[in-house]
């Protein structure tokens, strides 16, 4: 009877976790507002105070646990302060040397955040690109670029209930920016599944079921 109930529970655990796999899911926020009231204890980072202003500094960067590099051939750079983009904000940027051949692309890397979000833009480019979001859940999302480049900015966030660990944008034209990250640990945590608290449950009692019955066999 026992070893039915511990082989019953292993199942159901097996089972269970095969339907936390399942119901993975990654929400997509293009409402800075809206997805600013999904979220709690964020941090948000920008590239102020990385480079003087009115200059640009080329290679990848860090801020806090988050990472910013281009592609192998895309030539990183934050460009500073006061410059005619993005109404004077600094900006990490990302540019192709070669569009149609190679994508202009930004890679974010992070230690996890089951909820991140970001402004973007692109001075380099016409308006109204398209490009890709990838994110390390395998999850994809197309958007475009705003209208009027170097200009107008727009946003994109995700909650998820699997950690981030990170995120890539590209698009086929010369570059791609990144003004500001929104990012926090605490949102999107799944709340324990009741067919993996019910397999817990039944594996506890299995074995504290087989102790009692050891104790009775060496009294």
């Amino acid at each position: 009877m026992t070893s039915r109930l511990a082989r019953a529970a292993v199942s159901m655990l097996v089972l269970a976790s095969a339907a936390g796999e399942a119901s993975a899911t990654v929400t997509e926020y293009t409402d800075q507002t809206v997805f600013s009231a999904a979220i709690s204890g964020a941090t948000i980072f920008s590239f102020d105070g990385l480079t003087p202003p009115g200059t640009v500094s080329f290679g990848g960067v860090a801020l806090g646990d988050l990472s910013f590099t281009g592609s192998d051939f895309n030539i990183p750079a934050v460009v500073g302060s006061g410059s005619p983009f993005h109404g004077g904000s600094a900006f990490f940027t990302s540019l192709s040397p070669a569009p149609g051949i190679f994508e202009a692309e930004v890679l974010c890397t992070l230690a996890g955040s089951k909820a991140i979000g970001f402004i973007y833009g692109d001075f380099a480019d016409e308006g109204a690109l398209p490009f890709t979001v990838t994110l390390s859940t395998g999850d994809s999302f197309e958007l475009s670029t705003s209208p009027n480049p170097g200009s107008d900015i727009g946003f994109v966030g995700f909650v998820s209930d699997t950690a981030i660990t990170s995120v890539t944008f590209s698009d086929d034209g010369v570059g791609f920016d990144l003004l500001q990250v929104v990012k926090t640990r605490a949102a999107g945590v799944p709340e324990p599944a009741p067919l993996g608290l019910m397999a817990t449950g039944l594996l506890a009692l299995a074995l504290l079921s087989r102790r009692r019955a050891v104790k009775v066999e060496i009294g």
